[in-house]
């Protein structure tokens, strides 16, 4: 995925549009910065406070079903 004011390679039709194809043959940016240019490039910043607060949510869930368990506890 390429950002708006990051110069294309990819070939252009009359309009000076990328075709679907060519942007379809492009590698996958990955989700992260997916992520990172859909909040930069819409305006969405409430969304990244609610997205860590749910990573750290999954994080904790995941560290206390280990051994780590009781070390954990004694933080609270």
């Amino acid at each position: 995925m390429t950002t708006p004011d990051s110069p294309s390679e990819q070939p252009q039709d009359e309009q000076g549009t990328k075709s679907f194809d060519s942007m379809a043959e492009g590698a996958d940016p990955g989700i992260l910065r997916e992520f990172i240019w859909f909040v930069k490039y819409n305006k969405k910043w409430w969304l990244t406070p609610i997205l860590v607060v749910l990573l750290l949510l999954v994080v904790l869930a995941f560290v206390t079903s280990s051994p780590a368990a009781p070390f954990i506890y004694t933080l609270f």
